[in-house]
């Protein structure tokens, strides 16, 4: 049977910051690119609240841990996939209800599955890593890295994404142990991804931020079609002070 193909983004919300201006934009941008796969970062119950009622057609988790609605979640198009399980590992993300959250789900129609995951690693602001130097996120993706590799079933397509915080560390250990992200399967440079100006609403004379730290890797069994990540406004705003990154993937039927 042919593949099928779906698209896949990943989405840090902001919070609630400059909430009335974003909102219509987040609306928007959710219901022209309506992704078949959605994890979204530093989600808050007011915007949980309007992606339930703009991807109406989608599901996503629902559990008691506070993370789920407070951090993160995945949303899944139901006509295409039901859930089987989910988790929220604990990975070191020293920050309220951040961990690895996971979910395993159900092709329709079919027994195949597949895992999809994202998380929020620590801010490279930290005042302990500004005071040494050290980076969190290194030991918190081999940390991630290590959860996956217990969770994964054998040939499963597994979707690993979020906001790393970082431009090079995450995304290289996570390439040493077979997850590439859709830039580099498809041989293109990653645009920046943070921050999103005028939205991010930073004062004239601060230090601008230019970085991509907004990441979507796969393993092997799912194959990397297109990548983009779209500088999408409207009404003169834009839905989040990031920029979401989208992927067309391939997976097996």
């Amino acid at each position: 049977m042919a593949p099928i193909r779906i698209s896949v983004v990943t989405y840090n919300l902001w919070l609630t910051e400059r909430w009335r201006l974003r909102a219509p934009a987040l609306k928007e941008f959710l219901r022209l690119y309506d992704p078949d796969l959605l994890c979204v970062q530093e989600l808050q119950p007011r915007s949980q609240r309007l992606i339930d009622t703009t991807l109406a057609a989608h599901r996503r988790v629902r559990d008691r841990f506070g993370g789920w609605a407070t951090e993160s979640n995945i949303y899944w198009r139901a006509s295409l996939f039901a859930e089987v399980e989910h988790g929220a590992e604990e990975v070191g993300i020293r920050y309220g209800n951040r961990r690895l959250f996971w979910a395993r789900l159900r092709l329709a129609d079919s027994g195949h599955t597949v895992l999809v995951a994202t998380a929020h690693l620590t801010h490279q602001r930290e005042a302990q890593e500004a005071r040494t130097g050290r980076s969190p996120r290194v030991r918190q993706t081999q940390r991630i890295i290590t959860a996956l590799k217990r969770i994964v079933r054998a040939r499963e397509p597994l979707f690993f994404m979020g906001d790393m915080n970082d431009a090079v560390h995450p995304a290289h250990l996570l390439h040493e142990a077979g997850y590439t992200s859709c830039f580099a399967a498809l041989g293109l440079q990653p645009p920046v991804t943070f921050k999103c100006y005028p939205t991010a609403d930073v004062r004239p004379g601060l230090p601008p931020v230019s970085q991509c730290i907004d990441w979507l890797f796969a393993n092997p069994h799912a194959r990397a079609i297109a990548a983009t990540v779209p500088a999408f406004y409207f009404r003169d705003a834009a839905p989040s002070d990031h920029w979401p990154v989208q992927a067309i993937y391939e997976i097996p039927s």
